[in-house]
């Protein structure tokens, strides 16, 4: 798919992209005059959801790999705490001690009294970890998209998503008000055909995608992007969430994995993955989150993330950084796992993400699977999500403090179903 997106122009636009024409103003006035009939004609396909008990799942201890589920203690292939920090006592701990000192919330934005010491420190020690002069740290990873669009919507003119782009992507781009135009997933070839014909002369273009796909697991080709956008002077913008902390050498993500440095290569990630936290955030030079922070409407209309789970993102920054040794982990058990599989018939790629999904022969198949695994105490995801064949496909994440004996009672399991 490669046709150029202007809001309220196109029936079949995600779901997100809708409410946000639907209730900003901005998008109000982009829809000059379509139809709202047009507009939200058609069917809306699920984002998400599985195959569940009655009122679906509950989560009733901290996600790690043994976690009771709809009161059932289960080997937990679910989620993405790929360190397993949510419950670690040190993490706990510190949440638990900044909310006695600091309350929940400081009710304000940063823009009057509403920072804090803690948001402060977590934004140099992100800093710190990912080599930047500084970084700013935010409500929700969902946002990291937006502050990005926003803080380059005047240097472009148009911008390029990949065809299966996050669900964030997609809402943020229709807030620049510019042109959008779709590349096929993954295909620097069609991002270069749709660079040549649909720049306007003098256009600089912005260039979005995850870094790491959420459904599949699959890393962006961000070298070939980098050189594509090179003669166009173009800006990459890549969403980490799922790479940071797990891929390069220091966890620092996809850039550090493919070893790009360039001052028009952003990205942004959060704190609620792989560091047992909460919240997005953009590491960057201090100009740039200057910039941000003058130019970007949620930085002055957005209240913090709850102090303690600040303070609960500081400790599980802390502890990636000081045990190296989680990664190595990690990378054993999904090279365990892909192995594994590969021995079952399944075709896995050899890449180090902790992201590993299959699909069954029929959409009932993986239903039934998912829920038989459940029943003989394994919990994996029945995902319908972004990139997903209509039936869905079946995801196991993977932690690094899963045992050896985890994975290999998953594969036994899935053998056993055939």
């Amino acid at each position: 798919m490669s046709d150029e997106h202007i809001p309220g122009e196109t029936a079949g636009a995600s779901a997100g992209r809708r409410e946000f024409l639907a209730k900003s103003m901005a998008g109000l006035l982009a829809l000059k005059y379509a139809s709202f009939d047009r507009l939200f004609a058609g069917e809306e396909p699920p984002l998400g959801g599985a195959a569940a008990p009655a009122g679906g799942f509950v989560m009733e201890s901290a996600p790690g790999p043994e976690t009771v589920i709809s009161g059932k203690r289960v080997l937990y292939f679910g989620g993405t705490g790929y360190f397993a920090l949510h419950g670690h006592p040190e993490v706990i701990e510190a949440g638990v001690a900044a909310l006695r000192k600091y309350g929940v919330h400081p009710a304000t934005s940063r823009t009057g009294f509403g920072n804090s010491p803690v948001q402060n420190e977590l934004e140099r020690r992100i800093a710190e970890f990912f080599g930047t002069e500084d970084s700013i740290h935010f409500v929700s990873g969902y946002l990291d998209n937006l502050f990005l669009v926003q803080a380059l919507k005047d240097r472009v003119g148009s911008i390029f998503i990949d065809d299966t782009a996050h669900f964030s992507i997609r809402d943020a781009v229709y807030s620049a008000l510019k042109p959008v135009y779709e590349f096929k997933h993954r295909d620097p070839e069609d991002l270069a055909r749709q660079l040549k014909a649909k720049l306007k002369a003098g256009d600089v273009p912005l260039v979005m995608t995850d870094g790491i796909f959420p459904t599949f697991g699959v890393i962006a080709p961000v070298p070939e992007y980098v050189a594509i956008l090179e003669p166009y002077q173009g800006y990459l913008c890549i969403d980490d969430s799922h790479s940071v902390g797990v891929l390069g050498p220091n966890g620092r993500g996809t850039y550090e994995h493919f070893g790009i440095r360039n001052d028009r290569c952003f990205y942004a990630g959060t704190m609620s993955k792989a560091f047992g936290g909460h919240g997005g955030f953009i590491p960057a030079s201090k100009a740039f989150i200057d910039h941000i922070k003058a130019h970007c409407g949620a930085f002055a209309g957005a209240t913090p993330s709850p102090i303690p789970a600040m303070a609960a993102s500081l400790k599980g920054l802390e502890i990636v950084r000081r045990e190296p040794e989680r990664r190595q982990r990690l990378r054993r058990n999904v090279a365990r796992i892909k192995t594994g599989l590969k021995k079952l018939g399944y075709d896995m790629n050899d890449n180090p993400v902790p992201i590993v999904t299959w699909t069954l022969k029929s959409p009932e198949a993986m239903k039934k699977a998912q829920m038989e695994l459940f029943n003989r105490g394994i919990a994996v995801a029945l995902l319908h999500y972004v990139g997903a064949p209509e039936g869905g496909v079946l995801r196991a994440s993977i932690f690094s403090e899963h045992k050896p004996e985890h994975i290999d009672r998953l594969l036994d399991e899935m053998k056993r179903l055939g």
